[in-house]
């Protein structure tokens, strides 16, 4: 498994825009869009670089009743033993 292939850019196809803000200033129309990574490239580049039984999402509570997520990602022995990597 070789993590840095994780940091490789996405293919222009695999991202996707949206507008987050509009308005009109001074007779003209503006908008902010912004681009994410659709969920389905990034699933397929962990299955492909960590296989798809090393990773996983955790969810765990957050404080006042709202939720965190992580990717885990399975790490075998490196010296340290067999772990999990949340982030």
């Amino acid at each position: 498994m070789n993590l840095q292939d994780l940091t490789k850019p996405f293919d222009p196809s695999d991202i996707e825009w949206r507008v987050g803000q509009c308005g009109n200033k001074n007779n003209k129309s503006w908008a902010r869009v912004l681009a994410y990574v659709t969920n389905r490239a990034i699933m397929e580049r962990l299955d492909s670089v960590c296989g798809p039984e090393n990773w996983q999402n955790v969810y765990k509570e957050a404080p006042c009743g709202g939720v965190l997520c992580g990717i885990s990602i399975y790490i075998e022995d490196r010296g340290v033993g067999d772990k999990w990597v949340t982030k």
